[in-house]
């Protein structure tokens, strides 16, 4: 007698339903991997241009040459009013960066 080998519907079924879980519960964390990385990396990126904002002020260099990055980076833009700098992260972040221009501390917006 010949014995086929292969397997039923039943294991395929079975299968494809622990993918699906396993995809239900990864592609969440997954998204706010994404969203926390790019809140980080505008943060980053907003730090790094107000240690060369406050440089070039305690070196009495002209403020106005240091520009913030158009579109360029992690942040779609970042903008001066008065002594705060503010970081706006590109999708899929959610959280602004603010920086004091006198210190130099960055912190994410709650």
């Amino acid at each position: 007698m010949n014995k086929q080998q292969g397997f039923t519907l039943i294991e395929l079924m079975i299968v494809v339903a622990i993918i699906a879980i396993l995809a239900a519960i990864a592609l969440p964390a997954y998204q706010n991997y994404r969203i926390r990385s790019a809140n980080g990396a505008c943060q980053a990126q907003t730090k790094a241009w107000a240690n060369s904002y406050v440089a070039a002020t305690m070196a009495e260099m002209m403020t106005a040459s240091i520009r913030s990055p158009a579109g360029g980076g992690a942040c779609d833009s970042i903008s001066v009013s008065g002594t705060t700098g503010t970081g706006d992260p590109k999708t899929p972040g959610n959280k602004n960066t603010t920086c004091d221009l006198t210190t130099g501390t960055c912190s994410l917006a709650p």
